[in-house]
């Protein structure tokens, strides 16, 4: 097989291949062609015998060296006992070393087209517990966000051992999760390469226009050719806006979390929903995700709790001068106070000690792991990490002309808010985006600004 696909490579490439001949690349195809018609006549043979032992056996996918056989009613062990007999048989048919070996048995499948298939396999008579498998679809494409990948792969999963009920409610907590907010931005992250130029002189896909944008900002910064660029894509007010314009860099939106937020529809239809319409689809399933996405109850996203990261300590987006409803101890909506981004309601306050306790606990708990993450990055990049070292305040002392930095600040709590000039960046000595503990610490950092604000809003801090 491998002498016969390198001699078809280098045969078979008429115009850039150096041993060009297509009769003998021909006979490649045809010889293979021929090798997979013969399997597919036994198999159907076999299964059209009436009183034949594998009656019933259909052959539903053929592809250069492979096939996949279905046998309705069987169990995995007579899968097994079939697949030994039927390879045994092909190769018996054919000249040596043309050999057919049983890969895998498929107890559900789904195959979407060709190359496209994915099911939970059982490699061995022994093994008790089958795996999830996979094959050009989106859960194991590069082109991908994390999130498509593990939604899709966790709802197939699901499909196969539970069924169809137990898939839509797992697609409305997920779906709940996207638009609350709760999900990590490492999840959002799509990757696209970059050309040169386009044909045409097109402007090119959304990382061609962030591309641009970059190297305007600094000529240093300029992206080679094909090379893969990681961006995000953030939410802009109206109904109609062009998808280039709503494009940034995943350090771009952890620096600037007060101004933007992401865009939870596009992710959902245009990524997550697309990826699950293409499998569950299907046939016998024939679902459509997207009335399900319609009646799906979607919550509120939460508010940020982040400095402002303009200079001046003024917000680009009109959100940011909106305050918090919804008390941040016991979750019910409450009245708001300005723009403070944390309330308590009333009836919480009735119990100040207890109210009081939980909201220094969740400072003291956040503060905790903050220093714990930042132990873990001190230990890989040689740096002194603290918990303040993370995304710092600036702060100003009036009639001063230095800054330093400050262990937290909300972002409009009176005369604190004055002195504000914005956010240190980078946020970080440390800003790689391909490491799971720079999220962890984003999150944890706002979690923190959250509990201090709390704490402020009850006069406890």
């Amino acid at each position: 097989k491998y002498v016969a696909n390198v001699t078809y490579g280098y045969t078979s490439a008429t115009f850039s291949g150096r041993s060009a001949m297509p009769l003998l690349a021909d006979a490649i195809v045809e010889c293979g062609r021929r090798t997979l018609s013969n399997a597919i006549q036994l198999a159907t043979h076999w299964g059209k015998q009436e009183d034949g032992k594998w009656h019933g056996a259909q052959v539903v996918y053929g592809d250069t060296d492979s096939i996949f056989i279905k046998l309705p009613g069987r169990s995995t062990k007579e899968a097994f006992a079939f697949g030994e007999e039927f390879c045994a048989a092909v190769t018996n048919s054919n000249p040596p070393p043309v050999q057919l070996k049983l890969e895998k048995v498929y107890a559900a499948t789904l195959l979407q087209t060709k190359k496209k298939y994915c099911g939970m396999k059982f490699e061995s008579k022994t093994e008790k517990n089958p795996s999830f498998d996979a094959k050009g679809i989106e859960t194991v494409r590069r082109d991908q966000c994390a999130l498509t990948q593990k939604v899709l792969r966790n709802a197939l999963i699901t499909l196969f051992r539970s069924g169809v009920d137990a898939v839509r409610e797992y697609l409305y907590r997920q779906w709940a999760m996207i638009h609350a907010g709760k999900l990590p931005v490492s999840d959002f992250i799509l990757t696209g390469r970059v050309r040169n130029r386009y044909r045409g002189g097109r402007i090119g896909p959304v990382q061609a226009a962030l591309a641009r944008r970059l190297a305007e900002a600094d000529p240093g910064r300029i992206v080679r050719h094909k090379e893969r660029l990681p961006y995000v894509i953030v939410a802009i007010p109206g109904l109609r806006f062009r998808l280039r314009d709503c494009v940034l860099t995943p350090l771009e939106l952890m620096e600037e979390w007060d101004s933007y937020t992401l865009h939870s529809a596009y992710y959902i239809e245009k990524h997550v929903n697309a990826a699950l319409q293409r499998c569950l689809g299907l046939p016998p399933y024939n679902i459509d995700v997207n009335v399900w996405y319609r009646a799906c109850p979607k919550p509120r996203r939460r508010v940020h709790h982040w400095p402002v990261t303009r200079s001046g300590g003024s917000a680009s987006m009109i959100s940011s001068y909106f305050g918090s409803d919804i008390c941040a101890i016991c979750g019910i909506k409450s009245k708001a106070k300005g723009t403070a981004r944390a309330v308590v309601c009333s009836k919480c306050r009735q119990d100040p000690q207890r109210v009081g306790y939980l909201a220094q606990s969740k400072l003291n708990s956040a503060q905790h792991r903050a220093n714990a993450l930042a132990i873990i990055c001190s230990s890989c990049n040689g740096c002194v990490e603290t918990s303040a070292s993370f995304a710092s305040v600036q702060v100003v002392r009036p009639g001063s002309h230095f800054s330093r930095p400050a262990l937290a600040l909300s972002n409009h709590s009176g005369g604190a808010s004055k002195r504000c000039t914005g956010i240190r960046t980078p946020i970080a000595n440390c800003t790689c985006i391909d490491c799971p503990i720079f999220f962890d610490r984003h999150k944890t950092r706002e979690t923190e600004l959250e509990a201090i604000a709390v704490c402020q809003a009850l006069d406890i801090l």
